[in-house]
């Protein structure tokens, strides 16, 4: 049911995918399919715990009509929230990476990559990223927190808690996250409030391992340093939030497809193949009468042959294919003048008025010149020094 499920998601000009009407009704077995998938049994048990309508929950297991009319569009809608949080969580990866050295920043197919493909605890780019972060002086973190708030206010999405997995609220994380940069003291214990100057321990070698700036200049005050390390936490949050497994989003087996290998194989351009099939079965690429005829003749009579191919050749296919399915006939070494005499023996069968006249011979050789000259440009065969009058076959079976 994909290109059903696909006409009801429509994007609009600012890329936010949104659902309409289903314009074409799935019969019981699409429902049933999208019914058994575990993504939307999960679904729906998570809806029967929130909120403990059993009604639902039933009718979406025993009522075809009530799983495509309410349920489905629920599915497609969280779908569409959870992969519009997905893209925003890519935007701030790509609005991070400018203020990360050069080495850590990667092109957009990588992060979608490491975002589609791996979990955020999983993935060795994000905690790369996530350890930058946290090396960041204060003035650093105000840019960056700056960046990604102006990433969110760009993003189309009206209720964040339905956009997110755990349904966090970003700008919210991202406001209090720049809030508390600006007044570190909030962390202060109440003991310390009315101290006039910020307490400062005694820096450690993990704190200078985790802050290098630490070696250099150390007027950065406790608070200071546990406000920076919770924006790096909310800002960590946020990317896996966002980044979260393809796996947690409903009807992602229908969706996603992680079978790389059996794509390479399918979409793998194979030329040869292609090549020999036409030549081949040419009469079902030129769309040929008579070569169809002949080849149901020999289908019906040759059903038990080798191969299954049809072994007649007929004076009406395609030079380049008479050719080809007589030097199937040779062996490694072909002799161009017994080529040329079963070439002219099949093709004279479609000129028996002017059979054996200088005009017909000479506009056979010149058939046969440009087949074998096709043959060459195509790898099939290619000529030799030892024998001129010779060519050598390429080319062995499919």
């Amino acid at each position: 049911p994909l290109s059903v499920l696909v006409s009801m998601l429509q994007c609009s000009t600012d890329g936010v995918l949104a659902v309409r009407d289903c314009p074409i009704r799935l019969g019981p077995e699409q429902v049933e399919l999208i019914r058994m998938q575990k993504s939307v049994q999960r679904f729906l048990e998570q809806q029967l715990e929130e909120t403990g309508d059993r009604d639902h929950f039933c009718l979406a297991l025993s009522s075809d009509e009530y799983m495509q009319s309410t349920v489905l569009p629920q599915l497609l809608c969280r779908l569409a929230s959870l992969r519009a949080g997905y893209c925003l969580g890519v935007d701030l990866v790509v609005a991070l990476q400018e203020m990360v050295p050069e080495s850590l920043q990667k092109p957009i197919r990588t992060l979608h990559y490491y975002g589609v493909g791996q979990k955020f605890d999983d993935c060795s780019h994000w905690k790369a990223l996530s350890a930058a972060v946290r090396r960041m002086k204060a003035p650093d973190m105000e840019r960056l927190l700056a960046k990604l708030c102006a990433v969110v206010d760009t993003a189309a999405i009206s209720d964040w808690a339905f956009a997110t997995k755990d349904g966090v609220d970003i700008p919210q994380l991202l406001t209090q996250a720049e809030a508390l940069l600006a007044n570190p003291e909030e962390l202060a214990k109440p003991a310390e409030a009315g101290s006039a100057e910020p307490s400062k321990r005694i820096r450690t070698r993990t704190d200078m391992e985790n802050r290098p700036f630490l070696l250099f200049d150390n007027s950065s005050s406790d608070q200071m340093l546990s406000a920076l390390d919770q924006c790096c936490a909310s800002i960590e949050l946020i990317l896996r939030t966002c980044l979260s497994p393809y796996q947690s989003a409903p009807l992602h087996e229908v969706f996603y497809y992680k079978h790389s290998l059996l794509l390479d194989t399918t979409f793998s351009a194979q030329p040869r193949a292609a090549v020999q099939a036409a030549l081949g079965k040419s009469a079902y690429y030129i769309d040929c009468d008579c070569c169809k005829a002949a080849t149901c003749d020999s289908d019906a009579s040759d059903a038990a042959s080798e191969d299954g191919a049809d072994q007649r050749v007929m004076p009406s296919m395609h030079d380049t294919s008479i050719a080809y399915r007589l030097h199937q006939e040779c062996g490694r070494m072909i002799n161009l003048y017994d080529w040329h005499s079963a070439f002219s023996s099949v093709v004279e069968g479609e000129s028996a008025k002017v059979r054996g006249s200088a005009n017909c011979q000479r506009a056979i050789q010149a058939r046969f010149m440009r087949a074998v000259e096709e043959m060459r440009l195509l790898g099939f065969i290619k000529s030799t020094q030892r024998k001129t009058d010779h060519v050598i076959r390429l080319t062995w079976g499919m």
